[in-house]
């Protein structure tokens, strides 16, 4: 009888729970092909798509080897998933299946490669059954976890929490001004080694003062280096690139806009030049690599659409010279359609227009510091900059493949502008304050983060607020928010109860 006809289907996350915990007998593993295996790290889960697990470190048949795993219940699950064709898992180290089914096949990567092999049913130390429980109830409790302190924070009283949440905001924005002043740093040394046109005088920079006055905040830099407006220009559309990858698109995102920067942009948009936005698109989705062959798209206009960026990327390639991104890099598992990235890139093509024209930046650094407005107000009117309408080809796609249902209103959405002006704008305008003594700037965008409305509740939120604010107070800002994942990833996951100003009166 096959091994098929004695087993039941067995839950993705069973094997994921087995692998990650390494429950078999780990010694003497050996490969289909009679090579041997040793786990030294079953690498990182991966939930999103793609392979199971990435970043795996594991030698096979004595050589050592660093990548992906992927599991499968049996063997030909590789062939009938269609991962031979998914360039996703091209870094598959190691295939492992938990039967063998009725006829091993082999296992091939997207290039071609053969992928080692192992089989996990004859390592279980215990019954099916038992070991099945035993997962389960394990990845059950992972799930499910509390943080530390839950049952013993009743008595703790409401400002203590609201003061300890809104210190660690404050920190966290801090966090993301470091990070921008780092790369200002880089880029500012990498544009010594740009040859360019002589800047102009100190009194047509938009920042007041002359850079000689002003401390570096790099030893190795001279002041009027940091000073220089395309270098905040940059940052600001890396930023805002990053942010429009949303949770899992970020990398790919941020990559991109470092690969083609806004310097290659105002080379394309010049007034001399007639030009269309759908230039910018067949850049960015070429050299994305989120431009499918027309041969896979089926959708009519779709393909007229994709035909078309391809011919204007053919006359636009020479004037390229970076490295390209490809389809493996995005994500699309558990992606709303509006945060695809195919949308999210589309929008990215209709705002880069505004940034090369009319100071976006300054115009950014105008409405915080103006006098007279409410944050409130504030927040409207940088919202409305971000906000991105859909046109043409999106106005009723999301990608190259399907139509939309119904009509697509926004490529860039309130929600998303919103998170644009917290994560970018907001430590943008904090780190220019610092740079350029403006205090005035500084108590401005300190009112803005106060003032900025809430982002959508996620899973860290929802936990900070069942197990500790319990109805106590609400995060009902976007600085309280940022506050609570300050606390939980960097205290509460890492039990750092003793540096936590509510664990010191929890556990004194």
């Amino acid at each position: 009888m096959s091994a098929r006809k004695t087993t039941h289907h067995v839950p993705e996350r069973f094997l994921r729970q087995l692998w990650k915990h390494q429950s078999f007998a780990t010694n003497g593993l050996i490969t289909t092909d009679e090579r041997p295996v040793e786990v030294l790290s079953p690498g990182v889960l991966n939930r999103d798509g793609g392979p199971d697990f990435s970043n795996a470190l594991i030698r096979i048949g004595g050589t050592l080897f660093r990548g992906a795993v992927e599991l499968h219940q049996y063997v030909e699950e590789w062939t009938a998933h269609g991962h031979e064709r998914d360039p996703k898992y091209n870094q598959v180290i190691l295939h492992v299946a938990l039967h063998r089914g009725p006829a091993d096949t082999l296992s091939l990567s997207h290039c071609k490669r053969s992928i080692p092999l192992l089989v996990l049913s004859e390592y279980l130390t215990g019954s099916f059954r038992q070991t099945w429980e035993q997962m389960i109830l394990g990845e059950r409790a992972e799930r499910l976890s509390t943080i530390k302190c839950c049952s013993s924070n009743d008595q703790i009283e409401a400002s203590v929490i609201r003061r300890w949440i809104a210190k660690l905001a404050v920190e966290r924005v801090e966090i993301k001004v470091q990070r921008f002043e780092e790369r200002l740093k880089e880029l500012a040394k990498e544009s010594r080694s740009v040859v360019r046109e002589v800047p102009p005088p100190y009194e047509d920079i938009p920042f007041g003062l002359n850079p000689e006055e002003l401390p570096s905040p790099d030893p190795d830099l001279a002041p009027h280096e940091i000073v220089r407006l395309p270098l905040w220009e940059q940052l600001l559309y890396e930023g805002t690139m990053e942010a429009l990858g949303y949770s899992k698109n970020q990398q790919p995102f941020l990559r991109l806009a470092k690969c083609v920067p806004l310097t290659f942009f105002k080379e394309l948009v010049k007034p001399s030049t007639p030009f269309h936005v759908q230039q910018l698109d067949a850049v960015l989705f070429n050299v994305a690599g989120l431009l499918p062959s027309l041969r896979d798209i089926a959708e009519p206009e779709a393909r007229r659409h994709a035909q078309q960026l391809k011919r204007d990327w053919k006359d636009l390639r020479p004037m390229y010279h970076g490295p390209m991104l490809s389809i493996a890099d995005w994500q699309y598992f558990r992606l709303r359609p509006e945060n695809f990235p195919t949308t999210r890139l589309a929008g990215a093509a209709r705002l880069i227009p505004q940034m090369l024209q009319g100071g976006f930046f300054k115009s950014i650094m105008d409405d915080v510091r103006q006098t007279g407005s409410t944050p409130a107000k504030t927040h409207r009117a940088l919202e409305e900059r971000f906000i991105i309408d859909a046109d043409g080809f999106w106005n009723d796609h999301y990608s190259f493949h399907d139509r939309s249902g119904s009509m697509v209103k926004t490529l860039i959405g309130v929600q998303r502008a919103r998170d644009i002006i917290l994560n970018v704008v907001i430590p943008l305008c904090l780190l220019y304050a610092r740079l350029f003594k403006n205090r005035e700037i500084r108590e401005q965008t300190l009112a803005l983060y106060d003032a900025s409305p809430p982002s959508t509740s996620n899973t860290v939120t929802r936990t900070i607020e069942a197990q500790l604010l319990k109805g106590k107070l609400p995060l009902s800002s976007a600085k309280m928010q940022q506050g609570a994942l300050q606390l939980y990833k960097f205290f509460c996951v890492e039990e750092r109860c003793a540096e936590c100003a509510i664990g010191k009166i929890v556990f004194p």
